[in-house]
């Protein structure tokens, strides 16, 4: 049995100003893996088709590697940047063939120049290669915006059940398993969709809490039923605007077309029915610092989660930092600020020197101002570690060259690529301990949980400008299919 395997992903805040580069894709760690270089970089890592390398080895298919990658979230994806990817992808997978099925790993939201649904562009492409048998199973991010041309060109999707996203591993398993059992004829899977008219904030997709945390329970006793093989429930990624945007279920039964249908209808009610649920309070940034210097015990944890890198924001905005300077917080941290500018004047400064630096508000005018701060510069770092905590274990992060600037008692980790700073080792790598700290302000808008909720004495989801905002209806939406929650009711 021989599978092919590979994926092209990335998320698309169509409202980021910047265009993404092959240079994006090239830059993130571990780059634009190419045919066996896939197996090398990716085996043993939590990520998807690192599941998919073990399943191969314990169920004893042969993997055919084509090409992966995944850019940091932004901006469209540039047309010629994409054309190049994915004609190599297909180029790669003629070259392979015959094969048995194609195991994918994509995110599920990137938008292109020309193309608004990049990923069901590009599994129809594979489709015209393996003809209609063979089968194509994708594993998808839970913010997928799963389109009908997704659902056509595929045999299975399979979605993450966390947000954060810890369970990279289990759904790579599940759908290499999957994909064995329908080759060997063991199962033929049908899938049942449904768009729901939602577009859902990333804070209240968390599934750690409510309302998203008893969806899935409904998810999980659903997928109980008998000749039910997997659901995916997507929250979507908002911030794509595109005409498919939005949260949506897929219901995958052996052969029983009715039975899938039927359940994705009855588990899209049951998230229409909690629409106001998913509706969120930001917290002023003033009011988190006040409690924390209130309790004088820490971490409290502040989200920023307007200006998330990991949902497309710049990660340079200023007004979480401006205002921890203005209060004279003690013990505080902010991680992290992108901005090449600055972390070249904290190297050509030295170590122990004393240093007036530009920082930040330099992608755009929506994320705060450029702030101009003396401090010192404690370290200077490569900006490389892996993870350690529960998400994503073991892939390795590279945040380009990186300082610790200090400025009064805030510290500030002022880096040369943007990163999402939901491990723990993206403090500790620069010798910040996370524990000691009485606040920390992270450029993250969930995945933080995973390593930092543990630690948390609190946590606020502030309220800051940006590009990530989660106030959907201050967004200025031209393709979203209408009527639509929450713009309108």
């Amino acid at each position: 049995m021989r599978i092919a395997t590979g994926g092209i992903s990335h998320e698309t805040n169509t409202f980021a100003d910047t265009l993404t580069t092959l240079e994006d894709f090239e830059r993130r760690v571990p780059g634009v893996l190419r045919g066996p270089g896939v197996i090398e970089g990716l085996r043993g890592t939590g990520s998807c088709t690192g599941a998919f390398i073990a399943a191969s080895e314990k169920l004893g298919f042969e993997l055919a590697p084509l090409l992966w990658t995944f850019a940091q979230p932004s901006g469209l994806v540039a047309q010629e940047v994409y054309d190049a990817l994915s004609a190599e992808f297909i180029t790669r997978l003629e070259e392979a063939m015959p094969v048995d099925g194609v195991l994918l790993g994509l995110h599920g939201a990137m938008v292109t120049e020309q193309i608004e649904d990049a990923e069901g562009d590009l599994i129809s492409r594979v489709r015209e290669v393996v003809g209609p048998d063979a089968p194509i199973i994708a594993t998808l991010d839970l913010h997928a915006n799963i389109t009908p041309l997704m659902v056509e060109a595929a045999t299975a999707l399979f979605g993450y059940d966390t947000y954060p996203h810890i369970d990279h591993i289990e759904r790579g398993t599940e759908a290499a398993q999957l994909m064995v059992d329908t080759i060997e004829g063991r199962v033929e899977p049908v899938i049942g969709y449904r768009q729901i008219d939602m577009l859902l904030p990333p804070p209240k997709q968390c599934t750690l809490i409510s309302p998203m945390r008893d969806i899935f329970a409904l998810v999980h006793a659903a997928e109980r039923r008998f000749g039910v093989l997997a659901i995916t429930m997507s929250g979507g990624f908002p911030f794509s605007d595109i005409h498919d945007v939005g949260a949506s279920v897929v219901v995958h039964t052996a052969g029983d077309a009715d039975l899938a249908q039927s359940i994705a209808d009855e588990l899209a009610e049951a998230v229409w029915e909690r629409k106001d649920e998913f509706s969120l309070q930001l917290t002023p940034v003033e009011d988190a610092i006040a409690y924390a210097l209130k309790a004088g015990e820490g971490p409290v944890i502040m989200a920023d989660g307007s200006d998330n890198p990991g949902g497309g924001a710049p990660c340079d905005g200023t007004v979480m930092l401006e205002a921890l300077i203005k209060a004279d917080a003690p013990r505080s941290t902010v991680a992290i600020i992108a901005d090449p500018e600055a972390v070249e004047g904290a190297f050509a400064a030295g170590v122990g020197s004393e240093v007036t630096l530009t920082v930040g508000g330099k992608t755009d005018d929506r994320h705060g101002k450029p702030l101009e701060l003396t401090g010192y510069v404690r370290l200077l770092s490569d900006g490389l570690y892996k993870n350690k905590g529960s998400m994503m274990t073991g892939m390795a992060v590279g945040m380009g060259r990186t300082a610790v600037f200090v400025v009064g008692g805030v510290e500030v980790i002022l880096t040369s690529n943007r990163i999402q700073p939901f491990d723990m080792q993206a403090l500790r790598c620069v010798g910040i301990e996370p524990t000691d700290r009485l606040l920390i302000g992270l450029k993250s808008a969930v995945h933080y949980r995973a390593d930092f909720q543990p630690i948390a004495r609190a946590i606020f989801e502030v309220d800051t400008p940006g590009v990530h905002r989660p106030v959907l209806t201050e967004l200025e939406f031209k393709r979203v299919r209408r009527p639509i929650w929450p713009l309108e009711g």
